[in-house]
């Protein structure tokens, strides 16, 4: 009775005091901003909304466009061609996705921002040969301490471009905040604002940077066969790539209401503005002969995940100027040392105090070439200290024995032998084995907050 009563009151102090404590999010969508959770701070940018019987969506472009001229595309130079296959795509390429999941951008014309760095963020990937390393950079770090990054004065949210994203996050100058690189989320979470102070980034931000190799932008002009034939070079060779679009009405009420990656948007031979408001990732194509074009682009928004099929989406060839401007991006491998993957641990989850216990532990080194240390906490004031090395990827075995009953939370922590930490890796073992049944969701409340976990086991 006293554990039913305490799993009550935590369950009432957590959901009643989500004010205090802010909103739970799973692991995987700890990245993606929802639309419940943007800044109040209000966009001077263009909006386009979407209504239907039970909800309202704000979509935004920048304010400030690109507009082009005859002589951006006359003088821009013009990437080499080479063959490429009549279908690829970087979300599954040798049976692995090598993309990092769509984010939402908010009430913030950032959308070259997010390009920017989701091009990025799939290099990265692609040239240390890992599609499962975990990356998510800061967008606020670009609209925050970047400012000349951005169009119309560093207002990072009314527009700007990849290629400023990227060739500010290499300036080592005062536009360049002195340093060459982007910085985690984790190290400057995204509130949809370029009035945020750079000085709210995390403290050891200069450690956590990864620097940029190179960068260039083309304005290709009109779509063409010499024009695509660019685009699926760049990408088939290097990586996504940051294109521009001119994104309108129909096309954001078409991918509200599609979500099957089978599915494309139409050219609406719409006439020329001289404008493209919007910026994305291009990652790969498919050519079908019956669709009038030949194909279409398959591509990266940053307008959340319910918004396409999770935040993606397919457009014909030539459909809205996608491609007019495009930006790539260079990453050396050797110039930054990735942490090893967050362990994994599996074993018992539930026993009996006193009895001894067997848990496997196991993380990988991104880099390929690094061996691992392991430290695990038990959660009840002893931990194994620094173990190792082992070989990256090799799955341990750790004994231990709990001799109270209570709920603990076994958190593993890897390292490589540059001393780069990575995540902690979670468990919750309950002890002893019992009638009560406690919910995945109250197991991970107690997770995230230690202090009800132990209220909990003051219970036993």
């Amino acid at each position: 009775m006293k554990k039913i009563l305490a799993i009550i009151l935590i369950e009432i102090l957590i959901f009643s005091g989500s004010g205090i404590f802010g909103v739970v999010q799973s692991e995987q969508n700890d990245s993606i901003l929802s639309e419940d959770n943007i800044s109040d701070y209000t966009c001077d940018c263009e909006v386009f909304m979407r209504t239907d019987d039970t909800n309202s969506y704000d979509y935004f472009v920048m304010q400030e466009p690109l507009y082009v001229d005859s002589s951006d595309v006359m003088n821009s130079p013009k990437p080499s061609i080479v063959s490429t296959p009549d279908e690829f795509s970087w979300i599954d390429f040798e049976g692995k996705d090598w993309t990092t999941p769509a984010k939402s951008q908010g009430n913030c014309g950032s959308c070259w921002d997010f390009a920017a760095l989701g091009a990025f963020e799939s290099l990265i990937k692609i040239k240390e040969e890992n599609p499962n390393l975990s990356i998510d950079l800061s967008e606020q770090y670009v609209l925050s301490c970047l400012p000349a990054a951005a169009n119309n004065y560093g207002k990072g949210c009314l527009g700007g471009t990849p290629y400023g994203a990227f060739y500010y996050m290499m300036d080592i100058s005062s536009e360049g905040n002195y340093n060459n690189g982007a910085i985690p989320e984790s190290c400057f979470s995204y509130q949809a604002n370029h009035n945020i102070p750079c000085s709210e980034k995390c403290e050891n931000w200069e450690e956590l940077l990864v620097p940029i190799l190179d960068c260039s932008e083309s304005y290709l002009g009109f779509d063409s066969p010499e024009n695509r034939a660019i685009i699926k070079s760049l990408i088939y060779e290097n990586g996504p790539i940051a294109a521009a679009m001119n994104a309108t009405q129909d096309f954001i009420s078409f991918w509200s209401n599609h979500h099957e990656p089978t599915d494309y948007y139409p050219d609406p031979h719409a006439p020329w503005g001289n404008m493209l408001n919007h910026i994305i990732v291009i990652l790969g194509w498919k050519n079908d002969s019956s669709i009038d074009n030949g194909g279409f682009w398959i591509c990266k928004n940053s307008w959340g995940t319910s918004w396409g099929y999770q935040g993606f989406y397919n457009i014909e060839y030539g459909a809205l100027f996608t491609g007019f401007y495009i930006s790539t991006v260079e990453y050396d491998p050797e110039s930054y040392d990735w942490a090893p993957t967050k362990p994994t641990i599996s074993g018992s989850k539930e026993g009996i105090p006193g009895n001894e216990y067997i848990y496997k532990i196991a993380s990988e080194d991104p880099d390929g070439d690094d061996d691992v240390y392991y430290y695990i906490d038990w959660d009840d004031g002893t931990n194994t200290g620094w173990l190792g090395p082992f070989i990256s990827g090799e799955e341990i075995d750790v004994n231990h024995t709990w001799a109270n009953k209570g709920i603990y939370v076994v958190k593993a922590k890897a390292k490589d032998l540059s001393g780069a930490e990575s995540d902690w890796g979670k468990l919750t073992v309950t002890m002893p084995r019992n009638k009560v049944v406690y919910s995945s969701i109250f197991l991970k409340l107690l997770e995230i907050f230690p202090i009800f976990q132990r209220l909990f086991n003051r219970f036993e």
